[in-house]
Protein backbone atom coordinates (compact mmCIF):
# COMPACT_ATOMS: atom_id res chain seq x y z
CA UNK A 1 0.00 0.00 0.00
CA UNK A 2 1.64 3.69 -0.75
CA UNK A 3 -0.38 6.36 1.10
CA UNK A 4 -0.89 9.33 -1.25
CA UNK A 5 -1.87 12.00 1.07
CA UNK A 6 -2.18 12.29 4.77
CA UNK A 7 -4.46 14.92 6.91
CA UNK A 8 -5.43 16.10 10.27
CA UNK A 9 -6.52 18.43 12.71
CA UNK A 10 -6.01 18.67 15.89
CA UNK A 11 -4.87 15.49 17.15
CA UNK A 12 -2.72 15.56 20.16
CA UNK A 13 -0.11 17.76 19.70
CA UNK A 14 -0.52 18.45 15.72
CA UNK A 15 -2.43 21.41 15.42
CA UNK A 16 -3.15 21.27 11.04
CA UNK A 17 -1.54 19.03 9.60
CA UNK A 18 -0.91 18.29 5.32
CA UNK A 19 1.57 16.18 3.51
CA UNK A 20 1.88 14.35 0.24
CA UNK A 21 4.34 11.41 1.40
CA UNK A 22 7.16 9.74 -0.35
CA UNK A 23 6.55 6.58 -1.85
CA UNK A 24 8.91 4.48 -0.27
CA UNK A 25 10.96 6.66 2.67
CA UNK A 26 9.77 9.49 5.31
CA UNK A 27 11.55 10.90 7.40
CA UNK A 28 10.81 12.98 10.56
CA UNK A 29 12.29 14.81 12.90
CA UNK A 30 11.97 17.24 15.25
CA UNK A 31 12.53 17.91 19.44
CA UNK A 32 11.00 16.07 22.21
CA UNK A 33 7.43 16.77 22.87
CA UNK A 34 7.34 18.19 19.37
CA UNK A 35 4.90 15.99 17.60
CA UNK A 36 6.77 13.19 15.66
CA UNK A 37 5.10 10.61 17.89
CA UNK A 38 1.58 12.28 17.43
CA UNK A 39 2.17 11.97 13.50
CA UNK A 40 2.89 8.34 13.67
CA UNK A 41 -0.44 7.79 15.36
CA UNK A 42 -2.35 9.35 12.91
CA UNK A 43 -1.10 7.19 11.05
CA UNK A 44 -1.55 3.98 13.03
CA UNK A 45 -5.08 5.46 13.57
CA UNK A 46 -5.81 5.74 10.04
CA UNK A 47 -4.97 2.19 9.31
CA UNK A 48 -5.98 0.20 12.51
CA UNK A 49 -8.69 2.53 14.54
CA UNK A 50 -7.02 2.80 17.62
CA UNK A 51 -3.62 4.61 18.85
CA UNK A 52 -0.77 2.08 19.60
CA UNK A 53 -0.59 4.28 23.04
CA UNK A 54 -3.59 2.92 24.03
CA UNK A 55 -5.99 5.75 24.74
CA UNK A 56 -9.29 6.42 24.00
CA UNK A 57 -10.57 8.85 21.00
CA UNK A 58 -11.60 11.84 23.72
CA UNK A 59 -7.98 11.22 24.47
CA UNK A 60 -6.74 12.09 21.21
CA UNK A 61 -8.34 15.60 20.70
CA UNK A 62 -5.56 18.22 20.28
CA UNK A 63 -5.41 21.67 22.07
CA UNK A 64 -7.47 24.03 19.89
CA UNK A 65 -10.88 22.57 20.23
CA UNK A 66 -13.28 19.46 21.25
CA UNK A 67 -12.89 16.69 18.37
CA UNK A 68 -10.30 15.65 15.69
CA UNK A 69 -9.84 14.92 12.24
CA UNK A 70 -7.65 12.53 10.64
CA UNK A 71 -7.79 11.64 6.67
CA UNK A 72 -6.03 9.91 3.88
CA UNK A 73 -5.50 8.93 0.18
CA UNK A 74 -4.18 5.20 -0.46
CA UNK A 75 -2.82 3.48 -3.70
CA UNK A 76 -3.20 -0.31 -4.33
CA UNK A 77 0.13 -1.17 -5.99
CA UNK A 78 -1.32 -3.69 -8.26
CA UNK A 79 -4.77 -2.15 -9.85
CA UNK A 80 -3.90 1.43 -8.88
CA UNK A 81 -7.19 1.74 -7.44
CA UNK A 82 -7.16 4.68 -4.87
CA UNK A 83 -9.37 4.72 -1.63
CA UNK A 84 -10.18 7.89 0.63
CA UNK A 85 -10.55 6.97 4.44
CA UNK A 86 -11.30 9.29 7.50
CA UNK A 87 -12.09 9.53 10.75
CA UNK A 88 -13.29 12.27 12.91
CA UNK A 89 -14.86 12.13 16.61
CA UNK A 90 -16.63 15.19 17.60
CA UNK A 91 -16.89 14.53 21.57
CA UNK A 92 -19.12 11.08 21.80
CA UNK A 93 -18.55 8.91 19.04
CA UNK A 94 -15.65 8.59 16.25
CA UNK A 95 -17.21 8.39 13.00
CA UNK A 96 -15.30 6.32 10.10
CA UNK A 97 -15.72 6.79 6.64
CA UNK A 98 -14.15 4.84 4.10
CA UNK A 99 -14.59 6.09 -0.06
CA UNK A 100 -17.16 8.36 2.08
CA UNK A 101 -19.47 5.71 3.23
CA UNK A 102 -19.71 4.74 6.70
CA UNK A 103 -17.04 1.98 7.91
CA UNK A 104 -15.67 0.30 10.69
CA UNK A 105 -12.24 -0.36 12.16
CA UNK A 106 -12.06 -3.46 10.56
CA UNK A 107 -12.23 -2.09 6.73
CA UNK A 108 -9.88 0.30 7.91
CA UNK A 109 -7.60 -2.51 9.02
CA UNK A 110 -8.31 -4.62 5.31
CA UNK A 111 -7.46 -1.28 3.67
CA UNK A 112 -4.47 0.00 4.88
CA UNK A 113 -2.13 -2.54 6.92
CA UNK A 114 0.02 -0.34 9.12
CA UNK A 115 2.64 -1.56 11.45
CA UNK A 116 4.73 -0.30 13.76
CA UNK A 117 8.30 -0.44 15.52
CA UNK A 118 8.16 2.10 19.08
CA UNK A 119 9.59 2.04 22.24
CA UNK A 120 6.56 -0.13 23.89
CA UNK A 121 7.03 -3.00 21.51
CA UNK A 122 9.92 -4.56 23.84
CA UNK A 123 6.91 -5.70 25.87
CA UNK A 124 6.34 -8.29 22.25
CA UNK A 125 9.70 -9.80 24.21
CA UNK A 126 10.09 -8.88 27.66
CA UNK A 127 6.13 -9.65 28.63
CA UNK A 128 3.53 -12.41 27.83
CA UNK A 129 2.78 -14.42 25.34
CA UNK A 130 -0.02 -12.15 24.50
CA UNK A 131 2.24 -9.81 22.90
CA UNK A 132 3.31 -11.95 20.38
CA UNK A 133 0.37 -14.09 19.65
CA UNK A 134 -0.87 -10.66 18.41
CA UNK A 135 1.88 -10.25 16.52
CA UNK A 136 1.31 -13.88 14.56
CA UNK A 137 -2.51 -13.07 14.32
CA UNK A 138 -2.23 -9.67 12.72
CA UNK A 139 0.01 -11.71 9.60
CA UNK A 140 -2.04 -14.23 9.57
CA UNK A 141 -5.15 -11.96 9.31
CA UNK A 142 -3.74 -10.40 6.48
CA UNK A 143 -2.51 -13.23 4.25
CA UNK A 144 -5.77 -16.34 5.22
CA UNK A 145 -9.20 -14.59 4.49
CA UNK A 146 -10.92 -17.02 6.14
CA UNK A 147 -8.54 -16.48 9.71
CA UNK A 148 -11.28 -13.86 10.95
CA UNK A 149 -14.68 -16.40 10.90
CA UNK A 150 -11.89 -18.92 12.14
CA UNK A 151 -10.95 -16.92 15.07
CA UNK A 152 -14.87 -15.54 15.78
CA UNK A 153 -16.07 -19.36 15.88
CA UNK A 154 -13.18 -20.36 18.02
CA UNK A 155 -14.12 -17.28 20.52
CA UNK A 156 -17.24 -18.04 20.74
CA UNK A 157 -17.15 -21.55 21.41
CA UNK A 158 -15.01 -20.91 24.28
CA UNK A 159 -17.27 -17.84 25.53
CA UNK A 160 -19.46 -20.66 25.95
CA UNK A 161 -17.50 -23.44 27.38
CA UNK A 162 -16.06 -20.93 30.24
CA UNK A 163 -19.41 -19.67 31.06
CA UNK A 164 -20.32 -23.77 31.54
CA UNK A 165 -17.49 -24.18 33.78
CA UNK A 166 -17.91 -20.90 36.18
CA UNK A 167 -21.68 -22.20 36.04
CA UNK A 168 -21.15 -25.68 36.96
CA UNK A 169 -22.46 -27.41 34.40
CA UNK A 170 -22.68 -31.15 34.08
CA UNK A 171 -19.60 -32.73 31.95
CA UNK A 172 -22.56 -33.37 28.98
CA UNK A 173 -22.92 -29.73 28.48
CA UNK A 174 -19.45 -28.93 28.77
CA UNK A 175 -18.17 -31.41 26.18
CA UNK A 176 -20.74 -30.11 23.71
CA UNK A 177 -18.76 -27.60 22.97
CA UNK A 178 -15.70 -29.20 23.07
CA UNK A 179 -15.93 -30.62 19.02
CA UNK A 180 -16.40 -27.17 17.62
CA UNK A 181 -13.48 -25.51 19.83
CA UNK A 182 -11.34 -28.67 18.72
CA UNK A 183 -11.82 -28.31 15.12
CA UNK A 184 -11.35 -24.25 15.02
CA UNK A 185 -8.60 -24.06 17.53
CA UNK A 186 -6.41 -26.37 15.42
CA UNK A 187 -7.12 -24.95 12.16
CA UNK A 188 -6.37 -21.58 13.36
CA UNK A 189 -2.57 -23.34 14.70
CA UNK A 190 -2.42 -24.57 11.54
CA UNK A 191 -2.69 -20.90 10.10
CA UNK A 192 -0.13 -19.69 12.56
CA UNK A 193 2.16 -22.15 12.02
CA UNK A 194 2.34 -22.19 8.42
CA UNK A 195 2.51 -18.17 8.87
CA UNK A 196 5.53 -18.69 11.14
CA UNK A 197 6.96 -20.94 8.94
CA UNK A 198 6.56 -18.80 6.28
CA UNK A 199 8.61 -15.63 8.24
CA UNK A 200 10.80 -17.66 9.24
CA UNK A 201 13.73 -18.13 7.07
CA UNK A 202 13.43 -13.84 6.15
CA UNK A 203 13.79 -13.34 10.32
CA UNK A 204 17.05 -15.46 10.58
CA UNK A 205 18.48 -14.03 7.59
CA UNK A 206 17.70 -10.24 8.91
CA UNK A 207 18.68 -11.15 12.31
CA UNK A 208 22.14 -12.19 10.59
CA UNK A 209 22.40 -8.66 9.06
CA UNK A 210 21.05 -6.78 11.85
CA UNK A 211 22.27 -8.53 15.01
CA UNK A 212 24.87 -10.73 13.61
CA UNK A 213 25.41 -14.59 13.62
CA UNK A 214 23.88 -16.88 16.47
CA UNK A 215 21.86 -19.77 17.36
CA UNK A 216 17.75 -18.69 17.02
CA UNK A 217 15.08 -20.73 17.52
CA UNK A 218 11.14 -19.37 16.75
CA UNK A 219 8.80 -22.50 17.59
CA UNK A 220 5.49 -22.10 18.37
CA UNK A 221 3.51 -23.67 21.49
CA UNK A 222 0.38 -24.46 20.27
CA UNK A 223 -1.55 -24.14 23.65
CA UNK A 224 -1.62 -28.35 24.29
CA UNK A 225 0.58 -31.02 24.02
CA UNK A 226 1.04 -31.91 20.20
CA UNK A 227 0.91 -35.42 21.14
CA UNK A 228 -2.91 -35.33 21.58
CA UNK A 229 -5.71 -34.13 19.93
CA UNK A 230 -6.73 -31.09 21.19
CA UNK A 231 -10.58 -32.89 21.37
CA UNK A 232 -9.18 -35.08 23.87
CA UNK A 233 -6.73 -32.58 25.83
CA UNK A 234 -10.31 -30.87 26.32
CA UNK A 235 -11.88 -33.95 28.00
CA UNK A 236 -9.33 -34.55 29.87
CA UNK A 237 -8.83 -31.26 31.66
CA UNK A 238 -12.83 -30.76 31.88
CA UNK A 239 -12.54 -31.42 35.65
CA UNK A 240 -9.34 -29.27 36.50
CA UNK A 241 -10.75 -26.28 34.04
CA UNK A 242 -14.20 -26.60 35.95
CA UNK A 243 -12.00 -26.13 39.14
CA UNK A 244 -10.26 -23.23 37.74
CA UNK A 245 -13.57 -21.69 35.93
CA UNK A 246 -11.95 -21.21 32.23
CA UNK A 247 -10.74 -23.30 29.45
CA UNK A 248 -6.61 -24.00 30.16
CA UNK A 249 -6.06 -25.62 26.52
CA UNK A 250 -6.19 -24.25 23.30
CA UNK A 251 -4.64 -21.46 20.57
CA UNK A 252 -5.82 -18.54 23.34
CA UNK A 253 -2.89 -20.04 25.40
CA UNK A 254 -0.50 -20.27 22.44
CA UNK A 255 3.18 -18.74 22.64
CA UNK A 256 5.80 -17.98 20.02
CA UNK A 257 8.97 -18.62 22.26
CA UNK A 258 11.84 -17.61 20.64
CA UNK A 259 15.35 -18.53 21.67
CA UNK A 260 19.19 -17.53 21.49
CA UNK A 261 21.87 -19.74 21.85
CA UNK A 262 19.34 -21.75 24.24
CA UNK A 263 18.02 -19.65 26.31
CA UNK A 264 14.88 -17.12 26.44
CA UNK A 265 16.28 -14.10 23.78
CA UNK A 266 14.89 -11.48 26.46
CA UNK A 267 17.79 -12.63 28.99
CA UNK A 268 20.17 -12.76 26.55
CA UNK A 269 20.76 -9.86 24.42
CA UNK A 270 20.44 -6.35 24.62
CA UNK A 271 18.22 -3.65 24.35
CA UNK A 272 19.41 -2.29 21.06
CA UNK A 273 19.18 -6.09 20.45
CA UNK A 274 16.15 -6.54 21.13
CA UNK A 275 14.75 -3.33 19.33
CA UNK A 276 16.57 -5.17 16.24
CA UNK A 277 15.31 -8.29 16.77
CA UNK A 278 11.54 -7.16 16.41
CA UNK A 279 12.44 -4.92 13.75
CA UNK A 280 13.60 -7.86 11.52
CA UNK A 281 9.84 -9.69 12.88
CA UNK A 282 8.39 -7.11 11.34
CA UNK A 283 10.50 -6.64 8.30
CA UNK A 284 9.97 -10.30 7.15
CA UNK A 285 6.06 -10.49 8.42
CA UNK A 286 5.57 -6.78 6.48
CA UNK A 287 7.72 -8.29 3.06
CA UNK A 288 5.35 -11.90 3.37
CA UNK A 289 2.49 -9.95 3.53
CA UNK A 290 3.36 -7.89 0.38
CA UNK A 291 3.95 -10.96 -1.23
CA UNK A 292 1.01 -12.68 -0.93
CA UNK A 293 -1.26 -10.24 -1.26
CA UNK A 294 0.92 -7.61 -3.54
CA UNK A 295 0.36 -5.05 -0.37
CA UNK A 296 3.34 -4.20 1.68
CA UNK A 297 1.84 -2.41 4.91
CA UNK A 298 3.04 0.67 5.72
CA UNK A 299 5.66 0.52 8.17
CA UNK A 300 6.38 3.15 11.40
CA UNK A 301 9.37 3.57 13.73
CA UNK A 302 9.19 5.68 16.57
CA UNK A 303 12.60 6.92 17.47
CA UNK A 304 15.04 5.43 15.18
CA UNK A 305 17.91 6.29 16.80
CA UNK A 306 17.38 5.27 20.12
CA UNK A 307 19.45 2.47 22.01
CA UNK A 308 21.40 1.74 18.89
CA UNK A 309 24.85 2.46 18.48
CA UNK A 310 25.16 3.95 15.02
CA UNK A 311 26.33 0.46 12.53
CA UNK A 312 23.11 -0.88 14.25
CA UNK A 313 21.53 1.98 12.92
CA UNK A 314 23.37 1.70 9.77
CA UNK A 315 21.89 -1.95 9.43
CA UNK A 316 18.38 -1.20 9.89
CA UNK A 317 18.81 1.69 7.64
CA UNK A 318 20.06 -0.43 5.25
CA UNK A 319 17.20 -2.84 5.56
CA UNK A 320 14.10 -0.35 5.65
CA UNK A 321 15.39 1.15 2.07
CA UNK A 322 15.10 -2.72 0.69
CA UNK A 323 11.59 -3.23 2.21
CA UNK A 324 9.77 -2.26 -0.81
CA UNK A 325 7.21 -0.87 1.07
CA UNK A 326 6.36 2.57 2.69
CA UNK A 327 8.13 3.55 5.53
CA UNK A 328 7.51 6.57 8.21
CA UNK A 329 10.73 6.80 10.24
CA UNK A 330 10.93 9.68 13.19
CA UNK A 331 14.37 10.93 15.05
CA UNK A 332 15.36 13.75 17.07
CA UNK A 333 18.00 15.30 14.82
CA UNK A 334 19.43 14.82 11.50
CA UNK A 335 22.81 12.86 12.66
CA UNK A 336 24.39 9.72 12.26
CA UNK A 337 23.04 7.84 9.21
CA UNK A 338 20.53 9.94 8.62
CA UNK A 339 22.87 12.80 7.98
CA UNK A 340 22.94 11.02 5.39
CA UNK A 341 21.80 11.98 1.24
CA UNK A 342 18.61 10.16 1.15
CA UNK A 343 16.11 9.24 -1.44
CA UNK A 344 13.30 10.19 1.19
CA UNK A 345 11.08 13.20 1.71
CA UNK A 346 12.14 14.74 4.88
CA UNK A 347 9.53 16.36 7.21
CA UNK A 348 10.26 18.40 10.31
CA UNK A 349 8.05 19.30 13.01
CA UNK A 350 7.90 22.02 15.54
CA UNK A 351 5.19 23.11 17.70
CA UNK A 352 2.75 20.86 16.77
CA UNK A 353 3.08 22.29 12.79
CA UNK A 354 4.75 20.27 10.39
CA UNK A 355 6.91 21.15 7.23
CA UNK A 356 8.46 19.78 4.63
CA UNK A 357 12.21 20.37 3.84
CA UNK A 358 11.63 20.60 0.44
CA UNK A 359 8.99 24.06 1.20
Amino acid sequence: MRLLQLKAENFRLIRTLSLHPHGRLNVIFGANAAGKTSLLEILYVLGRGRSFRGASPQEWEGPDRPGWLVFGRVEHPLSALRQSLGLRFAGEQTEIRVDGRAATSLDLLRTLPVQILEPGMHKMLQEGPVYRRSFLDWGVFHVEPQFLPLWRRYRRALRQRNQLLRAGADDRQIAAWEPELAEAGEQLDAQRCAHLDAIRPAVLAGIEVLIGEGEWHFDLYPGWTRTMALREVLARQRTADRRLGSTQAGPHRAELRIRAGGHRAKNRISRGQQKMLIAALLLAQCTEIGRRTGRHPVLLIDDFTAELAEPYQAALLAAIQAYPGQTFITAFTRSGVLARELDAAVFHVEHGVVTSSAD
